[in-house]
């Protein structure tokens, strides 16, 4: 078995690749619609990539995740990759996870009043880190159909970012071609 630092760079070289291969030609194709077709085509496409080392490490993908230590505080991240113990006996498969390591909250908007909900979902990366202690790798994946630069969503130095967030970030360029842009910060 690997370690949990070793899957975890997997994973996170995984889901960079991912967005910036697969979830933009899924988008130029006409695949994603809204939210839920991007979550969809991000677990697709991470259970394609990583099925087999996700078998051999007892780590699963779990979506609208409410157990560990989401449990009792309202929160539910769109995409949690979980280890999980699977000798465990439960009776609630959510009981058998032991910890969580990648959390995905995910943001597909048109037009520029939304960017006040895909802040929040920053602020509730921010709570998993510094309220309820998440270990695991933190990622926001914002698919934003407006002009902007690409730029980050949370300042450079925030503290509770650095090292732990990686933000995946899609805009429409500046200018007459309004091309689709996807690029990753990492903090």
């Amino acid at each position: 078995m690997m370690t949990k630092t070793q899957i975890q760079n997997v994973i996170h070289k995984t889901i960079v690749s991912i967005w910036n291969d697969k979830i933009s030609e899924d988008y130029d194709y006409g695949w994603l619609l809204k939210e839920d077709t991007l979550k969809n085509a991000l677990y697709f496409h991470l259970r394609n990539a990583l099925g087999e080392l996700f078998d051999q490490n007892d780590v699963r993908i779990f979506t609208e995740f409410t157990d560990e230590k989401f449990k009792h505080n309202r929160c539910r991240p769109d995409i949690v990759i979980a280890r999980v113990d699977l000798d465990k006996t439960v009776k609630y498969w959510g009981d058998s996870v032991t910890e969580c390591l990648a959390v995905i909250e995910i943001k597909f908007k048109t037009g520029f009043l939304p960017h006040a909900e895909i802040e929040a979902d920053y602020e509730k990366l921010r709570y998993y880190a510094e309220d309820l202690g998440v270990t695991g790798r933190l990622y926001m994946a914002t698919i934003w159909e407006y002009e902007d630069d690409a730029t980050t969503w949370i300042r450079k130095n925030a503290a509770w970012a650095k090292g732990k967030v990686t933000e995946l970030n899609a805009s429409y360029e500046r200018g007459p071609n309004q091309k689709m842009r996807f690029y990753v910060c990492n903090h």
